[in-house]
């Protein structure tokens, strides 16, 4: 959602979480890239790090299942929004995926 400038009204506070959390760590591998653009789009900011947890970036339940759809659609897995508790980060749901899509080569 965004301002009268079209700025997200939530990028002052991912400058707040930014300067507590540490630095901003960006996409290193394709599946980090595609998660990252599925998480901006999402979430209505500029850039989202590999290392933010998803809680700390105010995503609730409805935007995690949203955003789980949309990993399915792209990624052709399936990985139940749960997951979001073991894995809370873009680094961490994409080693998910990348240890899924191994196991159906093999």
């Amino acid at each position: 959602m965004g301002n009268e400038d079209g700025h997200s009204m939530q990028e002052p506070v991912l400058a707040i979480l930014r300067r507590r959390l540490g630095p901003y760590v960006a996409p290193r591998t394709a599946t980090e890239q595609k998660l990252a653009a599925i998480w901006r789009d999402k979430l209505g900011v500029d850039r989202v790090g590999v290392t933010d947890r998803y809680e700390d970036l105010g995503m609730d339940s409805l935007l995690a299942a949203s955003i789980f759809v949309e990993i399915e659609h792209t990624f052709a897995v399936s990985i139940p929004t749960t997951a979001l508790v073991e894995a809370p980060t873009i680094e961490q749901v994409a080693r998910k995926i990348d240890d899924l899509a191994l196991k159906r080569v093999k």
